[in-house]
């Protein structure tokens, strides 16, 4: 979408696009992710940063800016482009932010925006080109998102508080000999250089591996597995490079290959764990994969109807693993399965942790967030309940259909985490079904996407039984 006349122009990217937001169950839709930003440097309001904070975002340098993380938002993004002179004054008045924890990190190579190219297309690769980054939270946003499970959380409950952040990048206009750091702001050097590597080097990777109680080093094997999108659903996923650690559980990888990627460490006796994914480029640069290990442990359990019936072929899913010193924990595979004839289940390698225990069946659900247990744990008990199903048509006989057009579902009193809602787009008929709902009361209005809300349909409420089919239709504006 293109608009002629502000120097700044917002708009949404959406990210994986689906019906829930907060999940129930297991479901084969991913969440909404919602992230919104624009172009150019038009001043943008404050909306509860540290005090100063907006000087430093509404620099003249700033080319883009953008603000995540889904489920909550509260963290935002100025992308910049200048001198050393531009940066040495935007630097002066960071360290003026009224935030006792303020962080520099230095990074070879030039910045790429993410707002303006981001997927990665080589025409506008260009365009791009950044020298810094500014970060900063929203205090309350960042505390929601560390009360959020693990699996839906943008930061560690154990991450240092870092509210406000510089990332630089000292391959482009910024020379970094020239910047004077003014006191209390803390420098963390990522070049290449400051670890003993050389530009010839590459992308170098670089971590150690311990046992997540002893603390000891392990031996250890690291795989760089490209990850391919299949057109049938999901990724393939294959090793391009590997590596073992030595008697330090240390290794290195250099010339990483330009591909996506995902690091995964395994170790004989241990859970496998996904320590990180990166899109690799011609940049070099230095990064650092420190990681820990668990013994894993068994889950085990049945799956029933609200009869107490068992529930052969349900899909049952460990998620939000949170090891203990570590926090989240994601495994390559192994976190799903199908319960057999009498519902029963079992996993044989889960890191010792806390966890979310998820199951999904066409026709049933299980409200709420899921199940948390300790690992090991045997004989859970799953109930689920009969799903609902609504179908919604969208009447046009009084306005013209023009572009993308959603149906929104909450539960009456309003969403939260835990409850079951989202958008869908209606098909070629104007018809959109949702499935797999659990029973209870709900508002639904359609609008275009994009839209105002005085084009929205007037809200219904509604009543879904479990096991049944309720049909509704919303008249459009």
């Amino acid at each position: 979408m293109e608009l002629a006349c502000p120097r700044t122009v917002r708009f949404k990217h959406w990210f994986l696009a689906a019906f829930v937001i907060a999940i129930t169950s297991v479901s084969s839709n991913p969440a909404w992710g919602l992230i919104t930003g624009g172009e150019g440097n038009d001043p943008i309001a404050d909306p509860g940063w540290p005090k100063d904070a907006a000087v430093v975002f509404n620099t003249k340098s700033r080319v883009a800016h953008w603000e995540g993380p889904p489920f909550g938002g509260g963290q935002s993004h100025a992308e910049c482009r200048g001198d050393t002179e531009a940066f040495q004054k935007v630097l002066d008045d960071f360290a003026r932010i009224d935030t006792p924890f303020k962080r520099v990190v230095l990074h070879d190579g030039i910045g790429r925006s993410f707002w303006l190219n981001p997927n990665g297309e080589k025409d506008k690769t260009e365009k791009a080109k950044i020298d810094w980054i500014f970060m900063v939270w929203q205090p309350e946003s960042r505390k929601r998102q560390r009360q959020l499970p693990v699996g839906m959380s943008s930061v560690g409950k154990r991450d240092p508080v870092v509210l406000a952040q510089l990332d630089v990048y000292t391959g482009g206009s910024i020379r970094w000999a020239n910047v004077k750091v003014p006191e209390g702001i803390d420098v963390i050097d990522q070049r290449l250089e400051s670890h003993g590597f050389a530009t010839e080097d590459g992308v170098v990777l670089e971590g150690k591996v311990v046992d997540v109680v002893t603390r000891e080093p392990l031996k250890a094997t690291l795989e760089l597995q490209k990850i391919e999108p299949q057109k049938e659903g999901g990724y393939r996923y294959t090793k391009l490079v590997e590596v073992t650690t030595d008697t330090e559980g240390h290794w290195v990888v250099k010339q990483a290959p330009q591909e996506w990627c995902r690091l995964v460490l395994s170790a004989d006796g241990y859970a496998a764990r996904i320590i990180g994914y990166a899109k690799y480029d011609s940049e070099p640069k230095w990064s650092e994969h420190n990681s820990e290990l668990s013994k894993p442990g068994t889950v085990s359990g049945q799956v029933v109807d609200s009869q107490g019936r068992p529930l052969a072929e349900a899909n049952v899913r460990i998620d939000n693993i949170d090891v203990k010193n570590v926090g989240g924990y994601e495994m390559p595979g192994e976190s799903t399965a199908k319960t057999d004839d009498e519902g029963r289940f079992s996993f044989a390698a889960i890191p010792i942790s806390t966890a979310t225990v998820r199951v999904y069946k066409p026709g049933y659900v299980r409200p709420g967030l899921g199940l948390t247990i300790e690992v090991p744990a045997k004989e859970l008990k799953l109930e689920m309940q009969a799903a609902a199903k609504l179908k919604v048509t969208v009447d046009f006989s009084a306005a013209k259909q023009e572009g993308q057009y959603l149906v929104h579902i909450g539960p009456e009193g309003g969403e939260k985490i835990g409850s079951w809602g989202g958008s869908g787009q209606i098909d070629d008929k104007n018809i959109i079904t949702f499935e797999n709902v659990p029973e209870g009361k709900y508002v639904i209005y359609g609008r275009p996407n994009p839209g105002s809300t005085n084009q929205s349909t007037d809200s219904k409420t509604i009543e879904l039984k479990g096991g049944e089919t309720t049909e509704v239709t919303l008249k459009a504006k």
